[in-house]
């Protein structure tokens, strides 16, 4: 005797695939946000980098030439080119 299945099983059967199925769907979307979030992330981290890098190398370059070195000398150090003649404010 074969026992004939009822539609009633076929539409538990359809309604457990969907909410697999959403499910699913929705943690995939989820996990995909987050990926995305951390990728612009790490972009804006990335271009941050490069602007610095660009910056410390401008500085490098800049710290290389004579004229660093005199604005060194006279800020840090307190010297003078020769036949300058300085002047010391009393105030302080």
């Amino acid at each position: 005797m074969r026992r004939r299945i009822k539609p009633r099983f076929w539409m538990f059967m359809i309604a457990v695939t969907l909410v697999v199925f959403g499910t699913s769907f929705i943690v995939m979307q989820h996990r995909y946000s987050q990926g995305t979030r951390q990728l612009r992330q790490a972009r804006e981290a990335r271009d941050a980098l490069i602007l610095q890098v660009s910056a410390l190398s401008d500085e490098l370059d800049f710290a290389q030439t004579d004229d660093y070195i005199i604005r060194m000398a006279r800020d840090e150090l307190g010297m003078i080119m020769p036949g300058e003649i300085r002047y010391v404010n009393g105030a302080r």
